[in-house]
């Protein structure tokens, strides 16, 4: 009968010198590649606030009704909950990953029936099986399947950024919609009664019917415009509706716009790599692709196994044994080459893309700082242009009741006015919906803290434990 002590000494030594496994690349190490991918700059090219970006961007546009509005499409979009199941599949992957790493331990039972020439033989027992990663190999598995689950974190995180700028966006838009649909209420009630004016002239001879039909044609105009808001503002209710989980019910009511609040600070741009969770992501792919690439050239090493079962046996009363083999690949064919080629062409895409990731990022930023300072200027070009068209009109209308002028020049001057009354809120629109892109672009949370930490360290997961 075998010493079981002995040969559960034996599988300890080699568990624990198989434990003495290599450490795999630090996240930083992984990373390497990205060095110079990409230039950086001091400031940005566009006029910009110096300062640190700041989060809870939300709550500076002091509207109550757009927090919690983004608060019901954090709790109910069905889009972040499928991000957030990914988070979770790519943790239970990397969990999976890593206990090949560990030994795995069985309870095994037999029964060997000896058809009446023998004793029937009988064992139940512990089994223990193990491949030590000598080389590093599921550990660099393990480090590879981390890192995506992180990168899915970030893309969650950046999900639900994204999501509360879509509510914002689409909030602002219903309100200007009810705002210009008011106001053509407003247009619509004036041209009536102008109208009115034009047949009671046309009557005694001050006017003629080419004015009634000139005016008429205007009114219709007018119901046209209003109609075009009633329908985007239903458009905007639905959309709204449907992001935040209200669905079918749509009782949202659109408020005024809120003024544009102060400018804001947008940092430096080499602070986007660490702030915008979608750069995040990315640079935790090209760690993946890293690992995953090493992992592939170790197959070329031998591997080891070894098992250990002890138990009872009713012939020899107990019974261990330890068992270990090696395997080393010969002749694969090109398999193990092809696998490190395919891992490397991944790690090069990753690379790119992470490239064009910042670059995107950049060009977001600029565009929407050039645009902040542009869309001011311009709003208040109109807002001026929207005053003095509006006592153009009223001096127009005067003169033209008490019979000076023609009503060519009341239409003329109503058209301008309400031309530039509908660009004046476009454009207020405009500037909100472009500093809701500008803080987006800049990676700044409507959280107080940004929710992409999945609570794992990035040196520590990348260690072979």
């Amino acid at each position: 009968m075998k010493n079981v002590k002995t040969i559960a000494s034996s599988a300890a030594a080699v568990l624990v010198l198989g434990g003495c496994a290599h450490n795999v690349a630090s996240l930083s190490e992984a990373t390497k590649p990205l060095e110079g991918a990409v230039k950086t700059s001091e400031r940005f090219v566009s006029p910009a606030e110096t300062g640190k970006v700041s989060n809870e961007w939300v709550a500076t546009f002091n509207d109550p009704i757009l927090t919690d509005l983004v608060k019901e499409a954090q709790a109910h979009n069905p889009d972040l909950t499928v991000a957030a199941a990914r988070v979770e599949r790519a943790a239970a992957l990397m969990r999976l990953s890593e206990s090949g790493i560990y030994p795995r331990v069985d309870i095994k039972g037999s029964f060997t029936d000896r058809d009446g020439r023998k004793k029937d033989r009988a064992f139940f027992g512990p089994a223990v099986s193990w491949e030590p990663d000598i080389w590093g190999r599921v550990a660099n598995l393990t480090a590879s399947d981390a890192e995506t689950m992180r990168a899915m974190a970030a893309d969650y995180a950046w999900a639900r950024q994204s999501l509360a700028a879509d509510t914002a966006r689409i909030w602002f838009r219903l309100n200007a919609d009810r705002l210009l649909k008011a106001f053509m209420d407003e247009v619509v009630g004036i041209q009536e009664k102008a109208l009115k004016v034009a047949k009671e002239r046309e009557s005694i001879g001050a006017g003629t019917q080419r004015d009634v039909h000139m005016v008429a044609a205007m009114t219709e105009e007018s119901r046209e415009m209003r109609q075009s808001f009633t329908s985007k503002e239903k458009l905007d209710a639905h959309a709204l509706a449907i992001l935040v989980g209200r669905y079918p019910d749509e009782s949202i009511t659109p408020k005024k716009l809120v003024p544009v609040p102060a400018p804001v600070p947008s940092g430096i741009p080499a602070d986007l790599l660490n702030r915008r969770p979608d750069l995040i992501a990315a640079r935790y792919r090209v760690a993946a692709a890293f690992h995953n690439e090493k992992a592939m050239e170790l197959l070329k090493l031998p591997s080891f196994r070894f098992s250990f079962q002890a138990g009872y046996d009713h012939v020899e009363d107990t019974i261990a044994k330890l068992v270990g083999s090696l395997f080393m690949p010969v002749i694969d064919n090109g398999r193990i080459d092809a696998r490190i080629a395919a891992a490397t062409a991944e790690q090069k895409a990753a690379i790119a893309q992470y490239r064009a990731t910042v670059l995107r990022a950049y060009r977001e930023t600029e565009d929407a700082l050039t645009k902040e300072k542009g869309f001011a200027i311009r709003y208040d070009y109109l807002s001026k242009m929207e005053k003095e068209y509006k006592k153009a009109y009223e001096m127009t209308m005067e003169s033209y009741q008490i019979g000076e002028g023609t009503i060519i020049d009341v239409l003329i001057a109503q058209g301008k006015w309400i031309d530039a009354k509908v660009q004046r809120v476009q454009m207020h629109l405009y500037r909100l919906a472009n500093r809701v892109n500008l803080h987006l672009a800049l990676g700044g949370s409507f959280d107080a803290k940004p929710a992409w930490n999945t609570g794992y360290s990035a040196e520590k997961t990348s260690e072979k434990k």
